[in-house]
């Protein structure tokens, strides 16, 4: 009985992860679960579905931002305004079929001079 008992041995502490990291992504897991846990759009739903949520959203926002980013370089301009955005979601045909008559308008707002006809 001279060696360590079973409960003193040291045993490796597993670093806690998000659900997000584990995932790779980018936007909250957790979060869109909790919202859609609130937002009772279903009695049940699996444990991935959260997870592929929030990947479509990250993709939606990661490549409206990329087409706006561009469209801002493009007018000579640093920031990127929510004409940008519209313009990007117009210009994008698959954020188009995507956000079909989703994007809130903003009135006594000019169409800029690239899509005046």
């Amino acid at each position: 009985s001279g060696g360590p008992s079973k409960g003193s041995e040291a045993k490796a502490k597993k670093s806690r992860s998000s659900r997000s990291s584990r995932a790779g992504l980018l936007f909250p897991v957790s979060r869109v679960d909790r919202q859609l846990r609130r937002g009772h759009f279903a009695e049940r739903f699996g444990a991935r579905a959260p997870v592929y949520l929030a990947a479509v959203l990250q993709w939606v926002t990661h490549k409206t931002m990329d087409v706006a980013g561009k469209i801002s370089k493009k007018s000579k301009q640093q920031r990127i305004s929510p004409s940008h955005l519209q313009t990007a979601v117009q210009k994008s045909s698959a954020l188009r079929q995507l956000l079909r008559g989703g994007m809130p308008r903003r009135r006594g707002r000019a169409v800029p001079q690239s899509q005046r006809v």
